[in-house]
């Protein structure tokens, strides 16, 4: 990057870098939210970019004190305008196949689908703490009623390697996430990411990658990592994770986030 260089769009994932995984209502700390302002307050487009559906997402803009711009939920695959709280864009697919594969796969697995703004349908209970938001329970059936933004699946009891290879076999676009020590993997739809959310945001901005940085620590933070001017790694991300950032900050538990933001925002003399 030129010296002096300060990028006009961030794109902070939140989970592992905005908060910690302490718990998934947890706020985000003092000096991380001083800095998130701080720079928004310098012209920064702040852009959150989570896997997060959208809301559960809007509280932690409140937290932030963000009421205008876009964030980016569901892992690329919904862009909200912050302002009205409302989709502007959606990214949905036909889940039927998918759902009929991993059914037959893996029996004991449990199904979620996102209902935008309001939770998800499962086809099962989701061990506690799972998931935010209104849950309905309905049969495979209903759950492939209608396009959705991302498939869920939950396989309390199972090997995460062992999803993953299933996941990989499906030929499906897909991010895995380990909760404690059992499985979670997100199916989305072909081509969406984190990435293609934040550049449909970018070029509603006027802004190109070449503006952004992008913060994360998670699989599902690779693409956009990639796709910033200047990509950073939590100081805890694993280390593929790791190996395609263009630097790497401390980690979620001391802040981080906060440090690496004041070298382009600092802290008024």
């Amino acid at each position: 990057m030129p010296h002096g260089w300060r990028p006009e769009l961030v794109a902070l994932d939140v989970d592992g870098t905005i908060v910690t995984y302490a718990e998934f209502h947890e706020q985000p700390r003092p000096p991380v939210v001083d800095a998130v302002r701080r720079a928004h307050d310098a012209g920064a487009h702040i852009v959150v970019a989570t896997g997060r559906s959208m809301h559960s997402t809007l509280p932690l803009l409140d937290q932030l004190g963000l009421k205008d711009g876009y964030a980016v939920c569901s892992n690329g695959a919904v862009v909200v305008d912050v302002a009205t709280r409302s989709p502007v864009d959606i990214e949905t697919f036909d889940i039927t196949d998918t759902v009929r594969y991993f059914t037959a796969t893996i029996p004991d697995a449990v199904l979620a689908v996102e209902e935008l703004g309001r939770g998800y349908r499962v086809t099962g209970e989701f061990p506690a703490g799972d998931l935010d938001g209104h849950v309905t329970v309905v049969e495979h059936d209903e759950l492939v009623a209608q396009p959705v933004t991302r498939l869920v699946v939950r396989w309390p009891n199972g090997d995460r390697e062992r999803l993953r290879v299933i996941a990989r076999d499906s030929g499906l676009p897909s991010v895995d996430y380990a909760i404690g020590y059992t499985a979670w993997l997100d199916i989305m739809p072909v081509g969406v990411s984190k990435a293609s959310g934040l550049a449909k945001v970018a070029a509603r901005l006027g802004l190109t990658a070449a503006d952004a940085l992008a913060v994360g620590d998670g699989h599902n933070d690779l693409e956009m990592l990639r796709w910033a001017a200047v990509g950073v790694a939590m100081g805890q991300a694993p280390d593929d994770v790791k190996a395609v950032a263009d630097t790497v900050c401390g980690d979620v538990e001391s802040n981080g986030l906060a440090a690496l933001l004041e070298t382009y925002y600092p802290v008024p003399e």
